[in-house]
């Protein structure tokens, strides 16, 4: 592993492809589970993972996707979900040997989010400490959460592997042609925010042909501090006589490699529809394109779920100071003056004012509440630590912390949740961008 990630910034890695779609060609049915295969058809499994290891990938993922107690219950397998993510990490480190990396994939619950749905943070946190439990054990080298179209519910998957596991982590979101997710979160904040929390990868995958994830990859490549990974469809699905069918050529999908390197990707590979040809193609383009020196960037940021703001000294940006008066009132549950003033008033970030306010009222729900209604980046100050630990906990985005000298705030805490801390006038301070993120590198 350690190779791998002291390498990357100079080489591009070969990931795999397809894991579903192939063992359909197998015979797997479309009412099975896939993970259901790392028990009953292992040789088969075992197989696939080794067309792909023959077809040049460096990188196994595993067939594990999505992985999880809420999906797999839909099969009658919920019981059964230590038991077959282990195993499918378990088959893969068998073929890989020494040469050969292991990423677990893991995809997102399928189950809306509060306060859009029912599915809290903490809830979803706890799903997916138990696949995480089992890939570790099995040995994989990486987690790969993958194909997720809510940043907070995979900021819940990152954290549920910083707090369960020691595995680095790679994190993957899913775009429309808008490059935003569907819950709108845009590719810049998933970059920024999965970084801040510790993710040594971050990029797109899924949607639909390589041509589709170019701009989220440029868009993420603009504000990132660690290198890109791509795993794109190969082109948009067709109902042909009842089947869905890939259209794409492996010679067609990988023409954009070349595009995808100068952009920061260091870890590309295929989704749906990929197989070990496309990886052979991949790798056919890996060999005729220049890898060039990575241009990361490493520049205070801070970011709603759903737009992001760079804070240059070059720059000047405007702040809209909310007293403590005016913070009781959005705790009190009153956001529609704030909504209003937010789409009418030209300023850039929120400072959030919450003085002596006790903990008494429910951060989480007000966290999200935030998160979910304004749009504007935020930076928060409060005496209460618990108010602010708890809020960048479950704030879907990279908020901003005011920082003095007599602070007893926990640096290594903030660090933990991504927080940019500035000073009392609001100018981030020294370097503090580049230390908190990415410590798990």
């Amino acid at each position: 592993m350690n190779n791998l990630l002291g390498s990357i910034q100079k080489k591009v890695f070969l990931y795999d492809g397809s894991k579903g779609v192939m063992l359909q060609r197998k015979g797997l049915g479309g009412h099975e589970a896939s993970e259901s295969w790392n028990v009953s058809h292992p040789e088969e499994v075992k197989d696939l993972y080794k067309e792909y290891q023959q077809a040049g990938s460096d990188m196994i993922q595993t067939n594990t996707f999505p992985g999880n107690r809420v999906t797999l219950e839909k099969h009658g397998l919920g019981d059964k979900t230590y038991e077959l993510i282990f195993e499918g990490v378990k088959l893969a480190k068998e073929i890989a040997g020494e040469n050969t990396y292991v990423a677990a994939s893991l995809g997102p619950t399928g189950t809306l989010m509060e306060p859009s749905g029912d599915l809290s943070f903490d809830d979803a946190y706890s799903i997916f400490q138990e696949p995480l439990k089992a890939i570790e054990d099995a040995g994989a080298d990486f987690v790969n959460f993958e194909t997720f179209i809510d940043l907070n519910e995979l900021r819940a998957a990152i954290l549920a592997a910083k707090e369960t596991t020691n595995l680095p982590i790679i994190a993957s979101a899913t775009f429309s042609s808008n490059s935003r997710t569907i819950f709108g979160n845009s590719a810049e904040v998933c970059a920024i925010v999965c970084q801040s929390l510790g993710a040594v990868i971050v990029g797109a995958n899924c949607s639909g042909g390589p041509d589709s994830l170019i701009e989220p990859i440029k868009k993420m490549y603009s504000v990132t501090s660690v290198p890109l990974c791509v795993k794109a469809n190969a082109g948009l699905p067709e109902l042909v006589n009842g089947e869905i069918i890939y259209q794409q050529k492996p010679e067609q999908f990988s023409s954009y490699t070349k595009e995808f390197v100068e952009n920061g990707v260091r870890l590309i590979g295929g989704c749906c529809g990929t197989s070990p040809e496309f990886i052979r193609e991949l790798k056919k383009a890996l060999a005729e394109a220049d890898t060039p020196e990575l241009n990361l960037k490493s520049v205070p940021t801070i970011a709603s779920a759903f737009n992001h703001l760079v804070l240059s000294p070059d720059k000047e940006c405007s702040v809209k100071k909310l007293s403590q008066d005016a913070v009781t009132l959005l705790v009190n549950g009153n956001f529609s003056n704030l909504m209003r003033e937010c789409r009418s008033e030209p300023f850039d970030y929120l400072l959030l004012d919450f003085g002596t306010i006790e903990a008494t009222f429910d951060i989480r729900d007000f966290a999200s509440q935030f998160g979910l209604l304004i749009k504007k980046p935020v930076m928060i100050k409060s005496e209460s630590e618990e108010i602010v630990y708890k809020f960048l906990r479950y704030y879907p985005g990279k908020a901003g912390v005011v920082w003095s000298n007599n602070s007893k705030l926990s640096l290594p805490q903030l660090k933990h949740y991504g927080a940019l801390l500035v000073t009392e006038t609001l100018v981030p301070m020294a370097d503090s961008d580049s230390e908190y993120i990415g410590d798990r590198a």
